[in-house]
């Protein structure tokens, strides 16, 4: 079950529109979601020189990755039209389906 991270950056005086947003989609995408992933670590802020940063974590189930990714970028369609948007996307495996590519098992 690879992880998704997200990272999310936009400038501080944005925040009310992203917040806006956020909270207008939340509760549908978290339904969306529920049978193709688990939040790891919902969302993460911190605010820098140059704005907003947040990252969230999600650990999407075996053989639904595509289908989260397709969510996942169609909820990112609502921040389009915010100026100084911006997000990327990373697939990353875990520990031990990186080491099932090099011909290993993890311990248990």
């Amino acid at each position: 079950m690879p992880y998704v991270f997200m990272y999310i950056k936009y400038p501080l005086n944005k925040s009310d529109e992203v917040a806006k947003i956020y909270l207008e989609g939340i509760k549908d995408y978290r339904s969306e979601v529920k049978g193709l992933a688990k939040e790891v670590v919902p969302n993460a802020l911190k605010v820098t020189l140059d704005g907003i940063e947040a990252i969230s974590v999600t650990e999407v189930k075996e053989g639904k990755l595509e289908e989260f990714i397709l969510t996942q970028g169609k909820a990112m369609m609502a921040y389009h039209d915010i100026e100084g948007f911006k997000y990327k996307s990373e697939v990353r495996a875990t520990i031990t389906e990186a080491l099932e590519l090099v011909g290993m098992k993890a311990p248990e």
